[in-house]
């Protein structure tokens, strides 16, 4: 952070010409730079927890019963 504040104290001395040819820089480095809002994606097991939510009966014993029909 000392930079951050270091830049604002000489930011604060500039004259007003000075200052709004500054910040018209800041705004060309913002357009070059755009800010990416990080998605959160929930993790897998969650969302198959969420989708399985709506089955209804037992999983388990659909897989066991799956299981035996094979032998």
């Amino acid at each position: 952070m000392k930079l951050q504040d270091e830049t604002i104290k000489e930011i604060k001395q500039l004259p007003p010409n000075v200052l709004s040819r500054v910040y018209d820089f800041i705004l060309s480095i913002r357009k070059e730079y755009p800010q990416t809002t990080k998605r959160t994606v929930p993790a897998p097991y969650l969302r198959a927890r969420n989708i399985l939510r709506k089955c209804k009966g037992s999983m388990a014993e659909d897989i066991i019963n799956a299981r035996r029909d094979r032998l």
